[in-house]
């Protein structure tokens, strides 16, 4: 059975995920404000730039890592879980705003050895952003952040939800109510305390593993609004996420989901 990589290995697996993040920004770039989307069978939407980020990516990574499990976006929807070592890409993620010429979309890589979710790669090339996540260190532009830990919601609280969130939920939250485009540039910002919470919803896995490494790096977590945590392995197939998540600081959670009640 093979040994797990040392931690050198493993500093060498994320400095390249920066780099290919970069690159694949790159490409995107030249796509950014040229866009034709198209919409998918789930009624999703894809541009060139997913379709030319995406090969790129796998091509790099595939030639660099042979033996590893690839799962992007736009590839094979296939049960992941029984992969030793697995990278989960979404190569634009946040394609409506991408497409809009908005600038909050990234190049999206995670990986997962033996079903653990190992790093996180977030890297938005509109504002030359790059969050990565791995072990107890979550960084934004190569400095260390952690999420927010006030016990208390007020008026100038950021909430950022899902585009359709209104059509789900009543709330009197306190405070103020975006959603900008990319859920996993969501995740990162109240990873960096910018936002106290993230909701999450019609989502998949490569929305939420990227963020997740960085979140929990940061000191959050992930939780449905009864508490419980978001696992990874329940979606490896590539499903729809069944549940509403919320991303938040650790303790946090409670603070939030009071002012959430589901329409009837």
């Amino acid at each position: 059975m093979p040994m797990e990589p040392m931690a050198q290995e493993w500093e060498q697996m994320l400095k390249f995920a920066e780099e290919i993040a970069l690159e694949g920004g790159k490409i995107a770039m030249k796509h950014y404000g040229k866009a034709d989307p198209q919409l998918k069978y789930d009624m999703s939407l894809v541009t060139e730039a997913d379709i030319e980020v995406q090969s790129y990516l796998e091509s790099r990574i595939t030639n660099a890592y042979p033996h590893h499990a690839f799962f992007g976006e736009e590839g094979e929807q296939r049960d992941y879980s029984n992969a030793e070592h697995l990278w989960v890409v979404d190569p634009v993620d946040g394609t409506a705003a991408f497409s809009s010429m908005l600038p909050i979309w990234g190049i999206s890589i995670s990986h997962f050895y033996d079903g653990e979710l190992k790093f996180g790669v977030f890297y938005l090339p509109a504002t030359n952003e790059m969050y990565t996540g791995f072990g107890k260190t979550a960084t934004h532009n190569g400095q260390k952040i952690k999420s927010r830990l006030d016990d208390s919601v007020d008026n100038e609280s950021v909430l950022l939800t899902y585009s359709r969130f209104h059509q789900d939920f009543s709330t009197n939250f306190p405070g103020k109510i975006r959603s900008l485009g990319s859920s996993v540039a969501h995740i990162a910002y109240v990873a960096r305390g910018a936002a106290w919470g993230a909701l999450l919803g019609r989502v998949h896995i490569w929305d939420i593993a990227p963020g997740l490494a960085i979140l929990k790096a940061a000191g959050g977590e992930i939780r449905d609004l009864e508490g419980n945590l978001f696992n990874p392995a329940d979606y490896m197939d590539g499903r729809s996420v069944d549940r509403i998540f919320l991303a938040a600081a650790k303790g946090q959670h409670d603070q939030i989901a009071r002012f959430l009640k589901m329409q009837d």
